[in-house]
């Protein structure tokens, strides 16, 4: 248990035993262990000549070599008293059972309490409330006989509230006369406890992780599929709107419009569907990658579709987009995870419905009236411009306490496993990496606002971006493309969409035919387009092969996955790849001579 928990606050007084409530713990009152081992064996203060103080003790010899009386109960008096780890004996009588006999000075510093406090109290007292009755089940079955000994972890709740973890470990003393009692060691096992829940976490995480890496992997594989439908879809969609385009300018507009318009709304919800894949497989990943330009504009519209599924239907949401944002520089999918998550927190906050608003807009801190300065904390922030991502919700809201620890690691207000606690943590980081700023707003029953600024990216102006660049034509309409993938739509579309540009355009289903094209001296082919995934060989492996028979051929990589370490600096078209992004990589490789396979 963490030390730093307590279940009461402020100190506990000592409700049982006599003496003054508060008492510095001193080593000459720290035990009643004298009074047990007085001569009498009565429980009375030992007299000055008594064993606890008789005047042998140095020697513990009499004359004659025997050991003196009581030299043996002062030699256990002083190892009781000043051993390094807590001691107790309590009772097991019936009249008093669990009552404090004797305390060491260790287990009285370990509790806070002096003996006069504790002398004569319930030894159970001062265990954690929940693990009473387990412990008080051990000592009843010491008391019928069932047992002889404790060995146990417990939590000890100290007098000033503070909780500690112990281990227990007791034996049943019968002496001659008199009852008999239990004497317990305890020792502050808290640090050891701390590590085992610190283990438990990491091999929780580790669970996760694991978890992830298989979500990833199966993420990754269906992506792969998905990404060359859509990249057939878009690009056949590219050339009927074409088609109709020109019908449009040769017939009547008024026929070919509908058909236009049908083919663009293909073209956009392609494009939709390539931005969730990017997205899923973001999310999957959960690595940090290389920042880039992001449209936050576009990225938030993006996220918000996402965000209807998972929230549920009892959550409303609401985006409010600011005008003509401006570009910010991060990576997309840790952004796209903070506002997820950020989201998620929200929706938890309001398990019987309620709404969740996405606000964003610029900043420039040089430049705010009065009012928008005291909305926006601008402590730790260099002047300049930022854009604003405010995620509001309508929940329960949080005190002051808890809204202030919201950014800790592994803090976390939900039970069990629903959380690991790093979800805002997560959120914190990565927006200071960014050179940005998070922060929480929160009241009991007036929702959270959880606000980010990120710096605008150099530059930046809107992020509205103008119409589609026209496909260019080929620079170098008699070079020749060899396309080597084993989706015959991938091959069919990129010979349709090549030929159309004026290459000429040969096909392979995988490597061994490919290979039987290349060695033939009589076939020109200037550019190898391949897949990266393909039964068989990786593409790295086919395009080594391939250098034995055309060296210095340009190759030019398709892709739906991430490419391996080693093949970093190749010339990669991702899929799914448009028109235009074809035809422009095809063309720069060709007219630049860049794409030689880099060793």
């Amino acid at each position: 248990m963490h030390r730093a928990s307590a279940v009461a606050a402020g100190p506990r007084p000592r409700t049982g035993g006599p003496g003054p409530k508060g008492a510095p713990v001193a080593q000459e009152e720290s035990t009643a262990l004298d009074e047990l081992l007085a001569p009498d064996g009565g429980g009375g203060a030992a007299s000055d000549g008594g064993a606890a103080s008789g005047d042998n003790t140095a020697s513990g010899d009499n004359t004659d070599g025997s050991e003196a009386p009581g030299a043996a109960e002062q030699r256990f008096l002083q190892a009781f008293s000043h051993a390094p780890f807590g001691t107790i004996m309590t009772s097991l009588a019936a009249g008093q059972p669990n009552a404090y006999l004797a305390a060491n000075d260790a287990y009285c510093r370990l509790t806070g309490y002096s003996w006069r406090e504790m002398k004569g109290s319930n030894f159970l007292a001062d265990i954690h409330p929940e693990e009473q009755p387990a412990l008080e089940v051990t000592i009843q079955g010491i008391l019928a006989g069932d047992a002889s000994q404790i060995r146990t972890g417990a939590r000890l709740v100290k007098k000033d509230g503070e909780i500690v973890f112990v281990h227990l470990t007791g034996s049943v003393i019968e002496p001659p006369e008199g009852e008999r009692h239990l004497v317990t060691f305890i020792e502050d096992a808290t640090a050891a406890e701390q590590a085992r829940v610190e283990i438990r976490r990491l091999e929780h995480e580790l669970q996760q992780s694991h978890r992830l890496e298989s979500l990833g992997q199966l993420v990754g594989g269906i992506a792969h599929d998905f990404n060359n439908l859509l990249a057939v879809i878009g690009n056949y969609a590219s050339l009927a709107r074409d088609e109709v385009s020109a019908a449009e300018a040769t017939e009547s507009a008024t026929r070919w419009e509908p058909v236009r318009r049908d083919m663009e709304q293909i073209e956009e919800a392609t494009d939709r569907a390539k931005r969730l894949v990017k997205h899923l497989m973001a999310f999957a990943r959960r690595e940090q990658t290389e920042p880039v330009l992001v449209d936050l504009r576009q990225l938030v519209s993006d996220v918000v579709r996402l965000l209807g599924q998972v929230l549920g239907d009892h959550i409303h949401l609401v985006s409010r987009p600011g005008a003509e944002l401006w570009q910010v520089e991060a990576d997309p999918g840790q952004l796209e995870q903070a506002i997820i998550s950020i989201a998620v927190n929200a929706r938890d906050a309001m398990p019987t419905g309620g709404q969740v608003t996405i606000d964003t807009a610029n900043i420039d801190t040089e430049n705010m009236d009065a009012d928008r300065q005291s909305a926006v904390d601008l402590a730790g922030l260099l002047p300049g411009r930022y854009v604003e991502l405010r995620i509001s919700d309508t929940g329960a809201g949080m005190d002051e306490v808890t809204a202030g620890r919201a950014f800790e690691p592994f803090y976390t207000t939900k039970g069990g496993d629903q959380a690991s606690g790093l979800g805002l943590s997560a959120v914190h980081r990565f927006v200071a990496r960014a050179g940005g700023k998070a922060w929480l707003r929160s009241e009991p029953g007036s929702g959270t606002t959880v606000t980010l600024m990120l710096p605008a990216a150099p530059g930046s102006g809107s992020s509205e971006t103008g119409p589609a660049a026209a496909p260019p034509e080929a620079a170098t309409p008699h070079a020749t493309v060899l396309v080597v993938d084993d989706e015959a739509a991938i091959r069919d579309v990129v010979h349709r969409v090549l030929t159309r540009a004026g290459y000429r355009v040969m096909t392979a289903a995988g490597q061994a035919q490919a290979m039987g094209l290349l060695r033939e001296p009589g076939v020109p082919v200037d550019l190898l387009l391949t897949d990266v995934v393909m039964p068989g060989m990786t593409g790295e492996a086919f395009v080594a092969q391939v250098e034995t028979v055309r060296p210095g051929i340009r190759v030019l990589f398709m892709s739906g996955y991430e490419l391996p370490g080693a093949m970093t600096g190749s010339q990669v078209l991702d899929k799914p790849f448009s028109r235009a992004t074809l035809l422009a990589k095809v063309n720069q490789l060709l007219s630049t001579g860049l794409g030689e396979k880099s060793g």
